[in-house]
């Protein structure tokens, strides 16, 4: 996924983990125990790289599955400010059909000497849609000819899918960072709030 869409998603988790966390107020933080802010923050952190390394973005467009021969291996970088991902690109020849040009996340061995490729049998599932950050993004490929029969990897693109860890993962890491960051000033202002309180 690329840089843009995995902000906006981490963002979608994390502002209203955020809410949720200064609603509960000082008092009501200081009872959760630090164990409980660390695994906020470490099952998070796990679930968010899960979803981020498991999928793209989300499409409803029409899933294509062809068999066919890959040439002409080519890469290009889409840059977001500071940050870049770099986009692998190969023309496909369906078997009985039109070349087209695809682009993928999916890593392939070997990549760096994509001349290797040329040639070879392809199983490709694509998304029929060239508008994306990924033009016709492939997001399912098995090798089936050559030194990498085999070989098969995969993004999942569905609309209710794995990408759901990007945003579930930040609200988790995120409340765990907070509660973290102020469980000394929550203690604080809970055992004054405490010495504040009339006596019966």
């Amino acid at each position: 996924m690329d840089y843009t869409h995995t902000m906006m998603c981490g963002l979608l988790g994390a502002g209203p983990a955020l809410a949720i966390f200064f609603l509960l107020h000082a008092k009501r933080r200081a009872w959760i125990p630090p164990l409980a802010w660390w695994l906020f923050l470490a099952l998070g952190t796990v679930v968010f790289f899960y979803g981020l390394s498991h999928s793209t973005v989300p499409s409803f467009s029409r899933r294509i599955t062809e068999v066919g021969k890959a040439y002409d291996h080519v890469d290009r970088e889409i840059h977001n400010g500071y940050h870049h991902s770099t986009v692998h690109g190969f023309r496909f020849v369906p078997d009985g059909g039109n070349p087209i040009n695809l682009e993928t996340q999916i890593i392939f061995p070997y990549w760096n000497t994509p001349a290797i490729f040329d040639g070879q049998s392809f199983r490709v599932v694509y998304l029929d849609d060239d508008q994306r950050a990924f033009k016709n993004e492939a997001i399912d490929v098995e090798i089936l000819s050559g030194k990498f029969a085999g070989f098969h990897d995969s993004f999942d693109a569905r609309p209710v899918g794995k990408w759901l860890g990007i945003p579930f993962g930040a609200a988790l890491a995120v409340f765990g960072f907070a509660g973290l960051k102020y469980m000394k000033d929550d203690a604080i202002a809970a055992a004054s709030d405490d010495d504040d309180a009339p006596s019966t």
